[in-house]
């Protein structure tokens, strides 16, 4: 018996949670432990190595940001790959580039080594970023989707908080090489972690693996026989074809505005340079690393929040909710440092403090975790690795953009109006989120080109589509 393609995904989205189905969430997404632990231990480092090494402002740009530019390289790199020889073999090797190169960077003898080892952590990152919500949006029923992908979240934020104390406990004996070999460790659990995870079963129906990809639909819950032939789905698109898709032109040109702006309003400023700003207020280290480990370490029960709400309120709802709290957080933070630069010190400092705790809970509970959903659920499936490595790339380019730019900026023309050009920034980002983004909670992964397809129009249109898609079939149901 011959059953359509689509027939089989649709048994899949309706499927009931099941413990594969989080466990593999989980595996899947603790590359974003990396990512964190990664990104977030540079802000310790920076205090320690730029004395040791005398690193002058353009070797800090470059130490800082260098490994976003080679995730973005990373993330192109990988999306051809994983389209070809599946989901699971690159989520394995990124584990193996990240433990060497995360090991070579700790033992690094000079700057140069340093930007070099610390880089190739970046590819191995980027790498990882490109397919690991898409993966996870592969298997996930589409009422939960939103839920499993967002732990993607969850791992970035834990990997975060993890590097910020760690190098605040560090910073007593200044022992910047451990702060970055400790994320070996990880490194090596995710590697034997995975090997276990089971591949992607729309990839597996795609590329004409039916008994393996029988076996872990039944696995993950889904009813289907061995008498029951699936006919084969559409062809692999070309990129020529890809970009004169409306709906993926569509789905690139807004979640990929999604991801720029996620990283140039001003999070990895604050993330990276959190107790860099501290001490220009005049913490001294440990003091500066503490201030910044606090305002990340509330961000478990920010993801608790955006975990709850992400298939109730939608993407979209997320996301006005998340880049406007970032205008209120960067405003507060720009009356921070002028009532600080007119002589009252304490004042200004907890102004800055809170501006950063704020910006941190609206960015978790929106922002970030919100943006890698979308990221992972938006391009069709056949193309999913090149569509979704394009726009992890998108992110981490902007994500070396601001951060290369940030201590030139400083030190021309100090760090006020730094953050009112990231106001300005997240305003714009509120305007493009409010006005254009559809909603695709609830959407299955082959609908969501039809959520997609009228391009760039008054977002009023998108949610008459979308809801149309999401209710009709929960009446019929």
């Amino acid at each position: 018996m011959i059953i359509p393609y689509e027939e089989i995904t649709k048994r899949l989205d309706s499927t009931r949670v099941n413990k594969l189905h989080i466990i593999a969430a989980i595996i899947g997404a603790l590359g974003g432990f990396l990512f964190g632990y990664d990104t977030g231990i540079i802000g310790s480092v920076l205090v320690y190595v730029t004395p040791i090494f005398h690193l002058n402002t353009a070797e800090v740009a470059i130490l800082t940001s260098g490994t976003s530019l080679l995730a973005g390289i990373g993330a192109l790199a990988a999306g051809p790959i994983t389209d070809k020889f599946g989901r699971k073999s690159l989520l394995v090797a990124d584990g193996i580039m990240y433990a060497v190169f995360a090991l070579l960077s700790a033992l690094a003898t000079d700057s140069l080594l340093l930007v070099l080892w610390r880089s190739l952590v970046g590819f191995a990152i980027g790498a990882d970023t490109a397919i690991a919500t898409g993966y996870i949006s592969e298997f996930s029923p589409k009422k939960w989707r939103g839920r499993l992908a967002i732990t993607q979240q969850l791992m970035i934020f834990s990997g975060l908080t993890a590097s910020f104390w760690a190098g605040y406990i560090l910073s007593f004996s200044a022992n910047w090489r451990l702060m970055l070999g400790l994320g070996v460790i990880p490194a090596i659990i995710l590697i034997a972690l995975r090997a276990f995870l089971p591949e992607s079963p729309r990839w597996l129906i795609l590329n004409g693996k039916q008994d393996k990809a029988k076996d872990i639909l039944r696995k993950f819950g889904v009813n289907i026989s061995n008498d029951e032939q699936i006919a084969p789905p559409q062809r692999e698109l070309t990129f020529k074809e890809i970009f004169s898709s409306k709906p993926i032109r569509t789905a690139i040109i807004l979640v990929g505005l999604w991801l720029i702006f996620q990283q140039i309003t001003g999070i990895n400023v604050i993330l990276y340079y959190g107790p860099t700003i501290y001490k220009y207020l005049g913490l001294t280290g440990p003091k500066a690393i503490l201030n910044t480990a606090i305002s990340e370490s509330l961000g478990g029960i920010e993801y608790a929040i955006s975990f709850y709400l992400i298939d109730k309120w939608g993407r979209r709802r997320l996301g006005v909710i998340g880049y406007g709290g970032l205008m209120m957080s960067l405003a507060i933070m720009l009356l921070g440092l002028r009532v600080f630069f007119s002589g009252i010190i304490f004042a200004g400092v907890a102004l800055v403090f809170t501006a950063m705790t704020l910006y941190l809970l609206f960015y978790h509970i929106g922002v970030g975790g919100v943006g890698w959903v979308l990221q992972g659920e938006v391009i069709p499936t056949e193309v999913r690795g090149r569509g979704a490595g394009l726009l992890a790339a998108l992110d981490w380019f902007g994500n070396f953009a601001i951060i290369f730019v940030f201590p030139y900026w400083k030190a021309a023309f100090g760090v006020f109006s730094f953050f009112v050009l990231e106001l300005v920034l997240s305003v714009l980002a509120l305007l493009v989120v409010y006005l254009f983004l559809p909603e695709t909670k609830g959407v299955s992964l082959e609908e969501m080109t039809k959520v997609l397809e009228r391009g760039l129009t008054i977002q009023r249109q998108y949610n008459t589509i979308s809801s149309n898609i999401y209710y009709t079939e929960k009446r019929i149901k």
